[in-house]
């Protein structure tokens, strides 16, 4: 009676991979396929520094378009100015840059749950900061 062995199979390339612990049967023949796609239809364009702080004076145009009242808008900009100045730096602390706009677009959510202008505003905010997420190296749910 032979006893034939399950199939198995390991392939790791591209990327970068961490903290992968991969184990077997000892003398085993073994193969991995690890498969993965960022992005949803492969045409993802990469931002430039310059494409993020356009993108990010783009925000601040469409804040100081609206009615919101003084003290949010005023708040928000801050936040979105301390953005972009992270984001022009020679070399930009990224997570700074993030967590300045996210607190930014929790200032507009606010405002947008209260104000019939700030939920307008919202729905022209919310596809600008989709683009940015990427170069800031964070999901697009951190900041929305």
């Amino acid at each position: 009676m032979s006893e034939e062995k399950p199939s198995q199979s390991i392939s790791i390339s591209g990327g970068q991979n961490s903290n992968v612990q991969i184990g077997g049967i000892a003398g085993g023949d073994q193969t991995v396929t690890q498969t993965q796609q960022i992005g949803t239809d492969g045409t993802e364009v990469q931002l430039t520094q310059a494409d993020v702080v356009d993108l990010i004076t783009q925000l601040e145009a469409l804040l100081k378009s609206t009615e919101l009242p003084k003290e949010q808008a005023s708040k928000a900009l801050r936040h979105l100015e301390s953005a972009k100045e992270e984001v022009q730096a020679e070399e930009p602390d990224k997570d700074y840059a993030a967590k300045s706009l996210k607190k930014a677009t929790t200032v507009l959510k606010e405002a947008g749950e209260t104000v019939a202008a700030g939920s307008n505003l919202w729905k022209k905010i919310k596809p600008i900061v989709e683009k940015v997420t990427p170069w800031l190296g964070v999901a697009s749910g951190f900041l929305l």
